[in-house]
């Protein structure tokens, strides 16, 4: 009797059931500041189940993000986990898009979030039962941004795959002034190694081509984005030789990857982008 309880017991605690597939939660950074965490998890948790957190756009509209990406989460059975990161508490680019790590004057905050990112991964592991550390960062437009800059600022970050999908523009692995280059950045050529040698995808839609800025603040500083190219896709291109040029030139292993997706529908992320993202982490994260 006591040994089909204790296989009954051990079973259970490898494959955990969920009573709610969609909800959010509250995690309080190191700052103090409460965040809320939106997050799907499939019907059951067991061992092939792999996290993915999801960086919403410039909307910061965390729980739209997270229920585009809750058909794939079924199907490959996948924990989605998006953090909104408020106009509010993390207000403009600055604020979210280039991590909070400098002030537009380049004052470091001490408050970056990419600062953030890990123990945040760590607690959604523990709370869903996850049993793999095996977990994946996606970011499409402003998340994006974020997750091309999360693996430059911290390279030593565990993740296994990194994707930023149509960013507006890069942090360009050159001597121009940081936003838009390495000057000033605090981004040394070892951390550049490291940063590197993590796999990270650059994922662009070949339908993302207006030439137009799409906010005042790019419009108010579009001299500098449309120096890395015409559109979006142009851009993107020209960044990922640039960086193939950068790790030449630091004698690196490059492991970083750049696809093209057929889209018909300008920026748009959901049936675009997200299908196609959801696929490459679940091969990547096995």
């Amino acid at each position: 009797m006591n040994k089909i309880y204790f296989s009954f017991f051990f079973l259970f605690s490898l494959v955990g059931h969920c009573d709610e597939p969609v909800g959010s939660f509250n995690f309080t950074l190191t700052t103090k500041e409460i965040i809320q965490v939106h997050f799907f998890q499939p019907n059951v948790i067991n061992e092939k189940t792999r996290l993915v957190m999801v960086m919403h756009g410039r909307q910061r509209n965390g729980e739209e993000y997270r229920n585009q990406w809750v058909e794939k989460g079924k199907e490959l059975n996948l924990v989605i986990i998006v953090p909104e990161f408020t106009e509010e508490k993390f207000p403009g680019v600055f604020g979210f898009n280039y991590g909070n790590v400098l002030t537009e004057s380049l004052h470091p905050t001490q408050n970056s979030i990419f600062d953030e990112i890990e123990a945040l991964v760590n607690t959604a592991i523990l709370r869903f039962g996850i049993q793999s550390n095996n977990w994946g960062i996606y970011g499409h437009g402003a998340g994006a941004h974020f997750v091309h800059r999360l693996v430059l600022h911290n390279p030593e970050i565990n993740f296994k795959l990194a994707i930023a999908a149509n960013p507006g523009w890069y942090l360009t692995l050159t001597d121009k002034e940081w936003p838009f280059g390495l000057k000033d950045s605090g981004i040394t050529d070892d951390e550049l190694k490291l940063s590197l040698a993590k796999y990270f995808l650059l994922m662009l839609g070949r339908s993302d081509t207006s030439t137009e800025p799409n906010t005042p603040y790019v419009a108010s500083i579009f001299d500098k984005v449309s120096a890395q190219g015409q559109h979006r896709l142009d851009r993107g291109r020209n960044f990922f030789v640039g960086s193939i040029e950068k790790a030449k030139e630091l004698d690196v292993f490059f492991k970083w990857g750049m696809v093209e997706v057929p889209t018909k529908d300008g920026h748009s992320n959901t049936q675009q982008m997200v299908p196609y993202a959801a696929e490459l982490f679940y091969e990547r994260l096995r």
